[in-house]
């Protein structure tokens, strides 16, 4: 079994550690800035670490699931990291952070002798208490290898998608596409309101549908009761669309035009960036 220093234990990260904790893993956490996480993961077996340098020395993993570029920097840019991470060591970075910020993190630590696997994670958090997460990988397939009893306690199926910097860039595209979609579910259910049709059958219906699709499934029905109670917030959401579009700008003749209203309506939703991405559909309405 792993020692694995766990960075980012937030409503991912969380549940992932305690299933590696489930697996056998030793597994070391550490208070930032709030205390509910670490606190939740000792009760589960983790061992709290007083500082950067209890937290990685002797680790053979190290994984940071954290909220963007900043956070992730904020670890491996650290010069205590640096001076007590071992060689050998396997870092696993599986934040929605930017392809740039992963290939940062891979230039600090191959001096060290660090290797490091670009790992985000896509399924909302009900896979990550199931164990059940997909990870969109990319490095060396030979640190696949070493990763695997790892991943595999948290995961259910691993991609292996070529250079550092691919899953970060693939993860904000399918996150992208899957808001495009998202938009749309909306306004099809604000159609259906002002029709006054029986949201039950329409669902039936339209399941069976050329405009069935993953996002209907798991939205339309959230979005007639008005839960919007967040298992992906609007504002994770976007964060990754950000991503997906500044890369997109950066390639001249490339004109994404469902993917820029889409995200225009996502950026407008300001009221609703703590709900749950389903939120979406009330910018539909005026009186909601």
């Amino acid at each position: 079994m792993a020692v694995v220093a766990f960075f980012g234990l937030g409503s991912m990260g969380l549940p992932m550690a305690i299933n590696l904790l489930k697996a056998g893993h030793e597994v070391r956490v550490m208070v930032h800035k709030n205390t509910s996480g670490p606190e939740e993961a000792v009760r589960h077996g983790a061992i709290l670490s007083s500082s950067m340098q209890d937290m990685v020395a002797g680790a053979d993993m190290i994984v940071s699931v954290v909220p963007d570029d900043a956070a992730v920097l904020d670890i491996y840019e650290n010069e205590k990291f640096k001076r007590s991470v071992g060689r050998g060591c396997l870092v696993l970075e599986m934040s929605s952070c930017t392809p740039d910020a992963v290939r940062r993190v891979e230039a600090l630590c191959r001096p060290l002798g660090v290797h490091v696997l670009d790992a985000p994670i896509t399924g909302a958090k009900p896979k990550a208490i199931a164990g059940t997460l997909v990870v969109l990988g990319a490095g060396d397939p030979k640190d696949f290898v070493a990763a695997e009893p790892v991943l595999s306690a948290i995961s259910e199926k691993v991609f292996q998608l070529g250079t550092i910097g691919t899953g970060k860039i693939i993860k904000a595209m399918t996150n992208l596409l899957g808001a495009v979609n998202l938009a749309a579910v909306g306004e099809f259910y604000r159609f259906a309101s002002a029709l006054g049709l029986d949201m039950q059958t329409l669902a039936e219906v339209t399941k069976e549908s050329a405009g069935g699709s993953t996002q209907f499934s798991r939205n339309f029905e959230r979005m007639v009761k008005g839960d919007y109670s967040p298992v992906f917030t609007l504002a994770l959401m976007l964060k990754d669309m950000e991503i997906a579009m500044k890369c997109a700008s950066e390639y001249p003749g490339l004109h994404m035009p469902l993917a820029e209203c889409a995200t225009e309506m996502f950026r407008s939703a300001t009221k609703y960036v703590n709900d749950d991405c389903s939120g979406i559909a009330r910018i539909y309405s005026m009186d909601v």
